[in-house]
């Protein structure tokens, strides 16, 4: 039986631009700068900025306590933490990057650790509000409406911090569907009587690292579902199973948007693929010079095994619940490309379709 399949109904390549596209149109917005609001504080308090020690902003609040501070629009992603001293007549909001100490509390100023690590981007907004307990709020962008509600009744909806994609080390672990060509329909040939099934439950594990928020490289190992195949022409019946796994060596490329990535991807694959058959002949009764005679049947079975490498590509989009897990949905297409390297035959030329959910987790700070 022939393994080669020459009609592709899919263009990976073209899957793999839509997703860049979409990326970089839902990725593009107007910068903002970082913004830093604070609420409640005491009327026509000093409000104090800084940023690792230097001051970068100051303001008078308002009669309502509220200030807005800007802390510049130029500054690179930063993982920062953030400390509030509050005075009888003064607040001092300190931006400390990561591995630095903040400048001490000024006497008779009390400080509030917001005792997060807070990546603080182009377009990141941090809303505090002082009283009665300090509060921090961020938000990637301008702030949601409710937020910035004043006065006696107005309610602020309740905020979960989310996460925003990382760089650095993030395993996966996702579980979908594969679909794998026409190979089933040609190992049925024209057999009337055959059962195949070509696609089924798929697994996927990966570990990648991003070495920019929008460029990383991934090592990942798909278990596509087997190829099944079951035929009873008349006098004998046959059992076909084929089993697939990848190992793939991709480049990823994406754009965010608040705690989502949207990214493409492409790369190289290789497989080993194992064709099993089992043929069963029924027994047969023969008359020779009248006499009825049994021919026994008999079992055999061949099999061929596969290795090459080929393409893959795809695309996908994953939503950080906080900074260390997420969820991912993704697409891949592969073609599976080799010749036997156990047995005889025409070798392999299928193309596989996958489709994963999952779960991710960034290692390390």
């Amino acid at each position: 039986m022939s393994f080669r399949d020459e009609v592709f109904l899919y263009r990976p390549g073209r899957l793999l631009m839509l997703a860049l596209v979409l990326g970089a149109v839902f990725g593009a917005g107007t910068a903002r700068a970082q913004t830093v609001i604070i609420q409640s504080a005491p009327a026509g308090a000093a409000i104090d900025l800084t940023f690792n020690g230097t001051s970068v902003a100051t303001a008078k609040a308002d009669a309502n306590g509220d200030a807005t501070l800007s802390a510049g629009a130029n500054r690179p992603d930063t993982d920062v933490l953030l400390f509030v001293d509050s005075c009888a007549d003064r607040v001092r909001v300190q931006l400390a990057a990561r591995g630095l100490q903040p400048a001490a509390a000024l006497p008779g100023c009390s400080r509030v650790d917001a005792g997060s690590m807070f990546i603080m981007r182009s377009v990141t907004t941090f809303v505090i509000d002082i009283t009665p307990n300090v509060a921090v709020h961020v938000a990637q962008g301008p702030p949601p409406p409710e937020w910035m509600l004043r006065g006696p009744g107005a309610v602020r909806k309740s905020t979960m911090m989310h996460g925003t994609p990382p760089k650095g080390l993030v395993l996966s672990a996702g579980v979908g569907g594969s679909s794998f060509g026409s190979i089933a329909d040609q190992a049925c040939g024209d057999v009337a009587q055959c059962l195949n099934t070509h696609s089924g439950v798929a697994f996927a594990l990966d570990a990648e690292y991003w070495i920019t928020r929008f460029m990383a490289a991934q090592v990942g190992y798909f278990q596509p579902a087997d190829v099944t195949v079951n035929g009873a022409p008349t006098g004998y019946t046959f059992d076909t199973r084929v089993q697939t796994r990848l190992l793939t060596i991709i480049g990823k490329g994406g754009a965010s948007v608040g705690p989502a990535r949207f990214y493409g991807l492409g790369g190289v694959n290789h497989h080993e693929a194992t064709y099993n058959t089992t043929q069963t002949v029924a027994d047969k009764t023969i008359t020779v010079n009248g006499v009825n005679q049994v021919v026994p049947g008999g079992t055999q079975s061949f099999g061929q095994k596969t290795s090459g490498w080929s393409w893959v590509a795809g695309g996908g989009i994953e939503g950080w619940i906080n900074n260390w897990i997420a969820i991912y949905g993704e697409i891949d297409f592969a073609q599976i490309e080799g010749k036997p390297v156990i047995g005889t035959g025409d070798g392999i030329d299928q193309q596989m379709q996958m489709a994963f959910f999952g779960i991710r987790f960034h290692i390390g700070r």
